[in-house]
């Protein structure tokens, strides 16, 4: 550690009157005081540099040590004797102002060694992470994830006791077997139960066969029958936050629990999405109409499948679903877990080997090509794609337990919001729903009917629920389907139409489904009941 290094973070918490995640200063005039729960942090998260003489209390003011030599055997005997493993830290005094300070570097341990804990207190209470500028102790959570990581432990194989071979799909599994002994000749030596479990699917120990947590996600007919919580939430909130309410009051604009193996649920939750999204029509660089949905759908797939293949499986987490939150400004994806072994926030996306967590998962569904193809290239894709998007890199936040992708649908332009698109944009086929004071100030014409504006006042909810029930009304003088009044009103959520407006006039016999025989046909059409003179 060089001296230089040392005055430099000196002078950044005296300036900034702050530690950070990788400075801590201590008070060390009257004695050698607490610091294993920072020795740890710093061992098992970023590493650091500790500034032994420094009064946080008092404005972060010199104040110097009571021993310098009494001090820095006191913090060679605790790294050797007190810690687990074993600390080699780098010590250095130095006089600054006049004061006779000591400097300690501590690196971060490697991956295999964590965590790294206080003797005294054991692996559960003496075990720390550096959250911001402050030593957090480690939750369950987090002490089992690096202590899996060290044992080997892979979850995505351990035996599913509630199932057997005929819970899975035979029809699937006989496919990729025969893919798999036509592309391996060693390979298709082997019977077909072999052949399952050197592929991972099955386990047989305890003379049983069983499918594992990786087969029955991928393989069986109904994975959420063993494994009720591994599935994706999807939501659609009315706002820029969670609690923001819709002009009716609720809370989701569309809401959607999505099940099935790995790939259906990536299809389901890519479908609600696409669903959700506003689409454009633009002319591109060659003259040529184009339909452009609101976020690069391949960004969003690489990102949600994702989640489904590195998420964290392991027991801590099995009651933990994926999240999507599709915002007016953002979709933000959370899966839980954090981020595998050695693999750093900073490293992504970089042409760096990453580890995976659940190896046997990702090479089936490599092998299936269905879900993986090229391996490591999914956050590079999304960045590519939201740059030809003209929108802003997703973001990647890593948090104690769980792992978050943002994917911005504006730029921030001198504190403003400002949509990007390449290409001239012609129109709008699916606009978002707006709320009770965008329609308040707002003209609107439809048929000949207008949305007066009030200055300033908002439109109450029930009033903005007959005027739109008027427009359908007329509107749908010829029969209509669903998609047209969604499109026609401006309200880009089916389900707040069905809900407010089309069920509500054909309970009051205003209108009358086109195909009685089958109301929930997929290309229902609804007409106005004409009043007889």
């Amino acid at each position: 550690m060089e001296k230089q290094e040392i005055i430099d973070a000196i002078e950044y918490v005296k300036k900034y009157k702050t530690e950070t995640n990788r400075i801590e200063v201590k008070k060390a005039l009257d004695g050698f005081p607490k610091c294993y729960d920072t020795f740890s942090s710093f061992s098992n998260k970023y590493g650091g540099i500790i500034i032994f003489g420094i009064d946080e209390q008092e404005d972060f003011k010199i104040t110097g040590v009571y021993d310098i030599n009494d001090l820095q055997k006191k913090i060679s005997s605790l790294c050797n004797d007190s810690m687990e493993p074993i600390i080699r830290p780098d010590i250095v005094p130095i006089e600054y102002e006049g004061k006779k300070l000591v400097a300690v570097k501590i690196e971060e341990i490697s991956q295999d060694k964590k965590p790294c804990y206080y003797k005294l207190k054991g692996l559960k209470g003496g075990s720390y992470t550096r959250i911001g500028d402050s030593d957090s102790l480690m939750t369950d959570y987090e002490i089992y994830a690096l202590q899996s990581y060290k044992e080997h432990i892979f979850e995505d194989i351990r035996p599913n006791k509630r199932a057997s071979l005929e819970d899975l799909n035979e029809e699937l599994l006989k496919m990729y077997i025969i893919k798999l002994q036509l592309e391996k000749p060693n390979f298709a030596k082997n019977n077909y139960i072999k052949c399952l479990k050197l592929s991972g699917i099955v386990d047989t120990s305890e003379d049983n066969i069983y499918p594992t947590l990786a087969g029955t996600l991928i393989f069986s007919d109904y994975p959420q029958s063993f494994y009720p919580q591994l599935f994706i939430a999807c939501s659609v909130i009315p706002g820029t936050k969670l609690g923001d309410v819709g002009l009716f009051g609720e809370r989701f604009l569309d809401n959607k629990r999505v099940e099935g193996t790995i790939e259906e649920m990536l299809e389901g939750a890519i479908n609600f999405l696409q669903r959700n999204m506003k689409k454009s029509v633009i002319i591109n660089s060659d003259g040529k109409r184009i339909d452009r949905t609101e976020y690069p759908i391949e960004a969003l797939r690489e990102a949600i499948a994702n989640a489904l293949i590195h998420r964290d499986y392991s027991a801590k987490t099995e009651n933990a679903y994926i999240s999507v939150y599709m915002f007016s400004d953002r979709i933000e994806i959370i899966n839980p877990g954090a981020l595998y072994g050695t693999n750093k926030i900073e490293k992504l996306g970089e042409l760096t080997t990453l580890e995976a967590r659940n190896t046997t998962m990702v090479r089936i569904l490599e092998e299936k090509e269905s879900v993986v193809e090229n391996r490591h290239s999914g956050i590079p894709t999304m960045i590519r794609e939201m740059k030809n998007y003209g929108l802003p890199a997703p973001e990647f936040y890593e948090e104690r337990d769980s792992f978050k992708v943002i994917f911005r649908n504006t730029n921030v332009v001198g504190g403003q919001q400002i949509k990007k698109q390449s290409g001239q944009q012609i129109g709008n086929t699916n606009r978002q729903h707006k709320s009770a004071t965008q329609i308040s100030n707002t003209n609107q014409q439809r048929s000949g009917q207008q949305i007066k504006k009030t200055s300033g006042q908002q439109i109450e909810p029930q009033k903005a629920v007959n005027h739109y029930k008027e427009i359908v009304l007329d509107y749908c003088k010829i029969s209509r389907t669903a998609k047209e009044i969604k499109e026609y009103l401006n309200i880009n959520s089916r389900q707040y139409i069905s809900t407010h407006i089309i069920q509500p006039l054909i309970n009051e016999g205003k209108l009358n489904y086109t195909n009685k025989n089958s109301v929930n046909a997929k290309n229902q059409k609804y007409i106005a009941v004409q009043n007889k003179s």
